[in-house]
């Protein structure tokens, strides 16, 4: 019996010893059992040099005469920064920044309302001071005359308002197909704008003019996209988005669903567009004249396209608010 229950006690002390009981029963202040890589027992025996042998080791060692590598050292943020410029210059294909609108009727409402203009002024000039009685007043010929001259500065005016139209603005790569790769590699990429002028007389075999000029030769009188008044969080973003989403809709589904008042309601848009037109011809609204190498330009801002609503031209070229 004194056997048996001593064989008893030690199988019942065997089977909860603090291995056994961490893993039935784990407790916070138990340690975590050991794996078999990390046992002292299984592990072979490590041999401590002695730090005498380490020094001499370390003294006895003869520096190399081989060739030395050179650590790289850590490149600050600002080299890996590349400009807006440089990363359309280092582009292989021209990058389109602005294209305007079609100046359809705004030509046609001007060289109309000039040839009116002309007309007028020759007729009137012929009738009321070449050919005019000899029984009027001598200040009525000088006054008619001067009124011929006043009707032919306003159609020297309208027969001007299509020059000098800008038609598309693009940044193209200086280099990008003249050079090798080898010769690309080497030198840093350059940049140029091609201003592209819309023709005055659209005439079939005379191609338009074309300006090559580099950023910073362009002059703006103010920002095209300018900052908004205040700074919208991601929520009004999206809402924004959203709104203009369902708007796009709206009209298409009208669009798709009343066909039958579809020429009509191209005839209004027409109308409209032509007596704007008409109107933009004295006043010249909606034209931002810009300064490219020195000369005046004008550049639509009523219609169009820009990339990045504009952003993109005011961080390539200079702005005159910003010297």
């Amino acid at each position: 019996m004194s056997a048996f229950s001593r064989g008893c006690l030690l199988r019942n002390q065997n089977a909860f010893t603090p291995r056994t009981i961490h893993l039935f029963f784990p407790s916070k202040s138990s340690k975590t059992p050991r794996n078999f890589s990390i046992s002292p027992f299984l592990n072979a025996a490590k041999k401590i040099r002695p730090p005498q042998t380490i020094k001499k080791a370390v003294l006895n060692t003869k520096p190399s005469l081989g060739p030395t590598k050179s650590i790289p050292k850590a490149t600050p943020a600002i080299s890996s920064y590349q400009s807006y410029a440089t990363t359309l210059a280092q582009k292989l294909h021209p990058t389109l920044l602005y294209t305007a609108p079609s100046h359809t009727f705004f030509m046609m409402a001007s060289y109309t309302g000039a040839s009116f203009c002309f007309i007028y002024a020759g007729v009137f000039f012929w009738t009321n001071a070449v050919a005019a009685n000899e029984d009027l007043a001598g200040w009525v010929i000088p006054a008619l005359g001067g009124v011929s001259f006043l009707m032919a500065g306003f159609g020297t005016y309208l027969v001007l308002g299509p020059a000098r139209l800008i038609k598309t603005i693009a940044a193209v790569p200086k280099h990008s197909q003249a050079l090798s790769t080898v010769v690309a590699k080497s030198a840093a990429p350059e940049l140029q704008v091609e201003v592209e002028l819309r023709k005055m007389f659209p005439l079939p075999f005379f191609p338009a003019r074309k300006l090559y000029v580099k950023p910073e030769d362009i002059i703006l009188p103010e920002q095209l996209a300018p900052p908004p008044p205040r700074v919208l969080t991601a929520t009004e973003l999206r809402a924004m988005q959203i709104e203009e989403d369902a708007e796009r809709q709206r009209l298409l589904e009208y669009e798709q669903t009343h066909i039958m008042s579809k020429p009509f309601r191209q005839m209004g848009r027409g109308f409209f567009n032509m007596f704007k037109a008409i109107g933009r011809t004295w006043h010249r609204e909606g034209f931002m004249r810009i300064e490219v190498k020195g000369a005046k330009y004008k550049l639509d801002v009523m219609g169009g396209w820009a990339l990045d609503g504009g952003k993109a031209l005011d961080r390539l070229c200079r702005v005159k608010g910003g010297l």
